[in-house]
């Protein structure tokens, strides 16, 4: 038999953590509903027992307050800060902007001989389209620079007596955001911003892994070719079926490293990395495909920082002879959202700098977004950016913030449309499928190691339209279980 003492005592324990909750202010007291419920009972498992959870659902009709588990608290959340960056980007720069990409000499052009007496210089305006895997089909990726160089020649361009300069000056040289790591770098996601970008600043090494499990690789390829780019390998084969190499590198450096394993017995394997200078292989690759139409060119590529070392060097006046433009805004930020693109998103960030202080520099546009933010949304809103992507761990944003940013932006279709469809389209096509989430929540997901976010709207069967957002951090189990902890949210906000 159970004493009344027992009972005593599990009311009063339950009773002083409820009053803990209450009083560390995690729980808004005055909503009671089975969403508020399922999230206050997430405080108590086990496996997010040292884990920040920031929770807040609004009702877009009413302005209503839905949810509020520690809607204020200021946590990492991933690649949810693109859903800032894009909808900055839309205010500022409007749906309809574009980048461009200028292709300028110096000197004059000989009518007669058909010469260029200068250089060619291709000046960087931050697309970051341009041989984009996005917007290319797979060996595609360098048709626009034979259309480049195609229109040379109908300007009747047959010799350059110079040299192709790539100038990428309008982002300032800055290579990546403040605060990425040093393990992220080297690898593809890690491709930093660059006034002028190609190919999603992606390299592509080629492995052959040979027929020996713990055995030597040999790397075959680098493409597109980087000059001067030495790579120490030291990965190795494995019975594993995935990729575990990892590339180190800095941006503008030499020397890189990549390690760790690949699938064993593959002649081809491909690992991207990122490239570590834009500018420069983009110099060499316009430069390629003139001599390949038949525009010879006297001296080598070279992109416009290394001229800076030159402290003699000084910028010629340049004359304009062609430019092209990116896809719309709208565009970009649909393909930044829906595959959640690191380097599309630094760009939008970097533009907005461009487009309000006249440069592109990562600190700048997250300057202007958190004061952007602030005007409309008011002070102590949360938001704190140090990139575009998420990819920083010195981002922190709180549930509240990212509500009432959507709210904000509940009239934008340009920033609806580029979001995910749970259980149907993008990174969240496999959260929510077959349940009551699936087709009514969409939004933006994010996750890094021990992080997990997802922010965005909701269309309930009962006709209510909610902004609703959920982070959490440092959980002590795997992260395929807090996906159900998410989903059985989204199932509960779906029938609200």
């Amino acid at each position: 038999m159970v004493s009344i003492r027992y009972f005593a005592h599990k009311t009063m324990l339950v009773f002083f953590i409820f009053i803990s909750t209450i009083v560390n202010g995690q729980v808004d007291t005055t909503i009671h509903n089975f969403i508020q419920d399922y999230a206050v009972s997430m405080l108590n498992f086990s496996t997010l027992k040292h884990a920040p959870f920031s929770f807040y659902v609004k009702d877009l009709n009413t302005n209503k307050v839905v949810a509020n588990v520690n809607g204020k608290m200021s946590i990492p959340a991933a690649s949810t800060m693109k859903l800032v960056t894009t909808a900055t980007a839309i205010k500022i720069l409007g749906t309809k902007y574009r980048f461009k990409t200028k292709i300028a000499y110096s000197g004059s052009i000989d009518t007669v001989t058909q010469t260029l007496n200068g250089d060619l210089y291709i000046v960087g305006g931050g697309d970051p389209t341009l041989g984009s895997k996005f917007y290319n089909k797979p060996d595609k990726e360098k048709d626009f620079l034979k259309r480049w160089a195609d229109t040379l020649c109908a300007m009747g361009i047959q010799q350059i007596n110079g040299r192709v300069i790539g100038d990428a000056s309008l982002y300032a040289y800055q290579g990546v955001p403040g605060g990425w790591v040093w393990t992220d770098l080297g690898n593809y996601y890690g491709a930093g911003p660059s006034g002028l970008t190609i190919f999603d600043n992606t390299i592509k090494l080629h492995f052959n892994t040979g027929d020996s499990i713990g055995g030597k690789t040999t790397l075959t390829c680098i493409e597109p070719y980087v000059p001067n780019l030495y790579l120490r390998n030291t990965v190795k084969a494995a019975k594993s079926k995935r990729d575990n190499a990892y590339v180190y590198g800095a941006p503008y450096s030499n020397y890189w490293t990549v390690r760790g394993s690949l699938p064993v017995k593959r002649q081809d394997f491909v690992v991207k990395a990122s490239m570590p200078d834009p500018e420069y292989v983009f110099a060499i690759e316009l430069d390629y495909a003139l001599n390949q139409a038949g525009i010879s060119t006297k001296y080598k590529p070279t992109g416009y920082r290394q001229l800076l070392y030159d402290t003699s060097f000084v910028k010629p006046d340049l004359k304009i002879i062609y430019t092209h433009y990116s896809p719309s805004i709208t565009s970009i930020i649909n393909r930044t959202n829906q595959h959640s693109v690191n380097l599309f998103a630094e760009h939008l960030l970097c533009q907005i700098s461009v487009k309000r202080s006249g440069y592109g520099s990562t600190y700048n546009g997250s300057l202007i977004a958190q004061a952007y933010w602030k005007s409309k949304l008011g002070s102590n809103n949360g938001l704190f950016m140090t990139d575009g992507s998420g990819l920083s761990r010195s981002n922190a944003v709180s549930a509240e913030f990212l509500v009432n940013l959507l709210a904000y932006m509940k009239t934008s279709n340009t920033l609806k449309k580029s979001l995910a469809i749970a259980g149907k389209k993008g990174t969240m096509a496999s959260i929510g499928r077959g349940t009551s989430a699936q087709g009514k929540v969409i939004g933006k997901s994010g996750t890094m190691t021990r992080m997990k976010a997802y922010t965005g709207y909701v269309s309930t069967k009962t006709g209510k339209k909610l902004a609703y957002a959920m982070i959490i951090n440092n959980y002590s189990c795997p992260t395929s279980k807090v996906k159900k902890y998410f989903q059985n949210l989204m199932v509960k906000m779906a029938v609200y």
